[in-house]
């Protein structure tokens, strides 16, 4: 993978590895705050790798119009969705070399209901930060823009999309196979304290 001068991604829930490495070799991040919400994007999503092979885990919303800025979306807990969601972790990275390194990190944000989802995807985005151990500055578009020019990566339009990977021991493999481009969770509980390097170095 090519580095960018300037990358400007969504903001997701535990976002791909794909879009990790971008970021961290990338100059200049900038996080997308302006734009209407997009269903059943990575902005709501993430797949882990489960026993059965790869799992998406969505968070719901409450029900909105047309053209809902993406932060002011509000999260719906008319169903425990974070017992799913935390049980699924679980049961997919229990057995990982690095989950009972970083489980205490992620385990209070299925405890504590966040009300926008924008605020839950930074706070997430920030822990997963610290654990790669990557200091940086948080930016934010000022205004939506639709189109950049060349010097800007855009990364908002792709969603889970599959772009060259590299691979790493996962738990299930030797019953599905490495599966791709999942959550950074999966990286994380994985390889541990090397997922910085191989996210600047991929």
């Amino acid at each position: 993978m090519k580095s960018a001068d300037c990358v400007v991604v969504p903001v997701s829930y535990f976002a791909p590895v794909w879009v990790y490495s971008f970021i961290l070799q990338s100059e200049n991040v900038i996080f997308e705050k302006h734009e209407n919400f997009v269903k059943q994007t990575l902005r709501s999503r993430c797949q882990i790798y489960g026993a059965n092979g790869r799992q998406l885990l969505t968070v719901p919303i409450e029900k909105w119009g047309n053209h809902v800025p993406a932060n002011e979306v509000r999260i719906s807990y008319q169903e425990d969705w974070q017992k799913i969601h935390w049980r699924s972790i679980v049961s997919a990275y229990r057995n990982s070399p690095y989950f009972e390194y970083y489980a205490d990190e992620f385990h209070p944000f299925f405890e504590t209901k966040t009300e926008l989802l924008f605020d839950l995807n930074m706070s997430l985005h920030q822990v997963v930060m610290k654990l790669l151990k990557v200091e940086y500055r948080v930016e934010f578009t000022e205004k939506y823009i639709s189109e950049y020019g060349n010097s800007v990566l855009d990364l908002r339009k792709n969603d889970l999309v599959l772009f060259p990977t590299f691979q790493y021991n996962q738990v299930f493999e030797e019953r599905h196979g490495f599966i791709p481009n999942l959550s950074i969770l999966d990286l994380l509980f994985n390889v541990g304290p090397d997922a910085s390097e191989i996210l600047r170095t991929k």
